[in-house]
């Protein structure tokens, strides 16, 4: 019935925790696609070990590629009704699967069959924090109220979601090996156009356990081409939100999206250690400058500190970085204050 494909590289410390958790659903007519990528630390050597010891696992191994590459050996190889993603360095709830799949029986005028997640910092959800919080089981939404999800940060990941493998062939969709960031967003905005039925079931019970702590995360790591990552993003991105019709109040989500992604860009600027300080912030300052920035500055609504609207507007970056202080030392103060100075 469904298609499991989990990504490997290297993960050799976690795979253990993702292959059990598989393995332990309370939902069992599933197979097991472990796409190794040309992993060098033996969890190549695990992947085989689990798939002898159960015959509903099967792996690929494949020269290293990318994750993209790696999901897309997977569904190659695959031959469920569905296809569901799960991340090497991740997690599911025992119920993720029968949840998933009873949902999708439940809600046929549902074309798509997504459930929310919390974010963990270990293995036995740790420091859990759900990304949606409510009492109602599931929550109806159609394409035109896209970037409402993608606020709740449900749209982007493919793990969260129960595909139809006929659609993805009809429409030969992959994940863009182009890309080394977003291209997970790009399938999935494909997938959603490409599908005859636009309405979206929400579980909200957190199935997933997205572990926070990756070294290869988005805000730990330099990446020299992200604002040209980002760009392509978001041209994507409108052209299907317009295709949807979506209204103004959607569209002013997708501007403050925007914004925050070049505020990442601002912040990854000054992570690049292979040049001087004072000409990352000599690039930060013309890329404030720029009619681009100023743009998506003056149309977003989300909510800025007045110290650092007043930075932005100032167009130089070291009033940015004057403000990062200020704040961090407000911070220290209000823990002086409450006499808890650890941290500070």
């Amino acid at each position: 019935m469904i298609s499991i494909i989990v990504p490997v590289y290297n993960c050799r410390n976690s795979l253990n925790y993702c292959i059990n958790s598989i393995l332990r659903q309370t939902y069992a007519d599933f197979e097991l696609i472990l796409a190794d990528d040309g992993s060098t630390d033996k969890s190549d050597m695990l992947c085989d070990a689990y798939a002898k010891k159960d015959s509903r696992i099967r792996v690929i191994h494949k020269k290293n590629g990318g994750v993209s590459s790696a999901r897309n050996a997977g569904i190659d190889k695959s031959s469920g009704e569905y296809i569901a993603f799960c991340d090497s360095d991740d997690y599911l709830e025992p119920d993720y699967l029968e949840t998933l799949i009873q949902t999708a029986r439940s809600n046929s005028s549902c074309g798509h069959i997504w459930c929310c997640f919390q974010t963990v910092t270990g293995y036995q959800k740790e420091n859990a924090v759900p990304n949606l919080t409510t009492i109602e089981p599931i929550l109806y939404y159609t394409r035109r109220e896209y970037m409402t999800l993608h606020e709740l940060w449900l749209d982007t990941g493919p793990w969260n979601k129960l595909y139809k493998r006929e659609i993805i062939q009809n429409a030969e969709l992959q994940f863009s090996e182009d890309f080394s960031l977003g291209e997970d967003w790009l399938f999935n905005l494909t997938y959603l156009d490409s599908s005859p039925n636009d309405q979206i079931a929400v579980i909200t019970k957190p199935l997933y356990n997205y572990v926070r702590g990756n070294n290869n995360s988005l805000d730990s790591m330099y990446r020299d081409n992200l604002l040209e990552i980002y760009r392509k993003l978001n041209e994507v991105c409108i052209k299907y939100l317009h295709k949807w019709d979506l209204d103004s109040e959607q569209m002013q989500k997708f501007y403050n999206g925007k914004f925050y992604m070049y505020e990442r860009v601002l912040d990854n600027t000054m992570r690049n250690v292979d040049q001087k300080r004072c000409k990352n912030i000599a690039w930060n300052t013309s890329f404030m400058r720029s009619d681009e920035f100023k743009e998506v500055l003056s149309m977003r609504t989300c909510p800025i500190h007045p110290l650092y609207w007043l930075a932005y507007s100032s167009g130089n970056f070291r009033n940015v970085l004057l403000a990062d202080k200020l704040c961090r030392a407000k911070h220290c103060l209000e823990k002086i204050i409450r006499n808890d100075i650890k941290g500070c």
